[in-house]
């Protein structure tokens, strides 16, 4: 899970309260997420999604914008083992995207809504 969700909006003051957020939406959505762990530059929640673990990470990109600009991304949690000798699952990566998609997208005055690298 490789890509990135950029969006703007003014909602959020600080990571933190992005990852609260988060977590109240992914709640609603019965994902069982776990508490929002601090790891200093971003936020993590982790959560299963189909049975597969998956990490959330969000915060504040560090561009300059009049609004500001927050990133949220899903990895797999995989062993190293899998990571050198096999593929993420693309299905539940497709899901994850879709979701966090829509939880972005439902935001009060988000814009710029759009996946990069």
């Amino acid at each position: 899970m490789n890509q990135n969700l950029y969006f703007k909006t003014r909602k959020f003051e600080s990571a933190r309260q992005l990852s609260d957020y988060m977590y109240l939406k992914l709640k609603n959505f019965s994902l069982e997420p776990e508490q929002p762990i601090d790891s200093e530059y971003m936020f993590i929640i982790s959560t299963k999604f189909n049975g597969t673990k998956i990490d959330i990470f969000m915060g504040k990109n560090d561009e300059e914008s009049d609004i500001p600009l927050w990133q949220i991304w899903a990895e797999e949690r995989v062993s190293l083992f899998k990571k050198m000798f096999s593929k993420p699952n693309e299905e539940i990566e497709i899901l994850v995207r879709a979701k966090l998609e829509l939880l972005v997208k439902s935001i009060d005055d988000v814009s710029s809504v759009e996946w990069g690298i």
